[in-house]
């Protein structure tokens, strides 16, 4: 383990003291076939026993659109309410590892607009461990991320997703491709006034930069292929299906869109 150091708490990260939370996650996150990586990759994540064993997971009852945690009451159809009621769904499915509290917010924030960069390998390993969780590797095409507009990549000096599908294309050994660009400047969502003024700040905020590689694909495929969408938040779910759209706008009904996210 190269970080010996938590990335929560600052303490002492003593693998011996964390092999039993370890293979308790790990056991709870993947099959038998899976239990090997993911408990290599959770046994990787620079968190000591203590705050590893409070990681707020999302649990196994969701909503089968977005990631969302239900209740046992969830309805018939496993879909949450706000799902139901989306008129254009263009996302197959996101996927989320963690609950979005306070401790998501502060980690998050001190990546996000403080540079911390060492945490782009906590983040991509909590990333690959989703992946793991509810994915097959040999069934995507590519990874692909939403983009940052070049006056906010201008501001934080990097794009912090960018960095994510670096480490979780080594851990799941599909190839990351760069297929959007931001084309229109927008409030940051936490302050933006509800689902309706999130929708509509997203429309026709993305444009396709193209990939011949991807286009040739399209052409030639018969069948339905996957690309593999991440953000670091789902939230209300704008920002992800607003870069589906375009994507399948360019990419055709074959074309299907899996997202995937740190924080639901």
């Amino acid at each position: 383990m190269k970080n010996k150091t938590c990335v929560s708490c600052g303490g002492h990260i003593s693998s011996l003291a964390k092999e039993a939370v370890v293979r308790k996650w790990a056991r709870k996150l993947s099959n038998q076939a899976r239990y090997p990586v993911v408990y290599r990759l959770i046994a990787g994540i620079s968190l000591c026993a203590e705050c590893l064993e409070v990681l707020p997971v999302i649990g196994d009852l969701i909503c089968q659109r977005c990631g969302r945690e239900q209740g046992k009451d969830m309805s018939f159809d496993n879909l949450c309410h706000d799902c139901k009621i989306v008129q254009e769904e263009t996302l197959v499915s996101n996927r989320s590892l963690l609950h979005y509290n306070d401790w998501g917010k502060n980690l998050l924030g001190l990546y996000k607009y403080r540079g911390d960069e060492r945490l782009a390998v906590f983040y991509g390993g909590l990333l690959a461990v989703t992946f793991f969780r509810y994915h097959d590797p040999s069934s995507f095409v590519c990874i692909t991320t939403v983009p940052l507009h070049n006056k906010r990549l201008y501001e934080r000096g990097f794009n912090q997703v960018d960095l994510l599908v670096a480490e979780l294309s080594r851990a799941i050994g599909v190839p990351v491709r760069t297929l959007l660009q931001r084309t229109k400047e927008t409030a940051k969502l936490s302050k933006q006034g509800g689902r309706t003024a999130r929708q509509d700040s997203m429309r026709e905020a993305f444009a396709w930069v193209g990939d011949k590689e991807l286009s040739t694909l399209h052409n030639s495929c018969h069948q339905p292929y996957k690309i593999l969408l991440v953000d670091d938040i789902f939230t209300t779910g704008s920002t992800l299906r607003s870069c589906a759209s375009v994507l399948r706008a360019h990419l055709g009904a074959l074309c299907e869109i899996y997202s995937l996210t740190i924080y639901r």
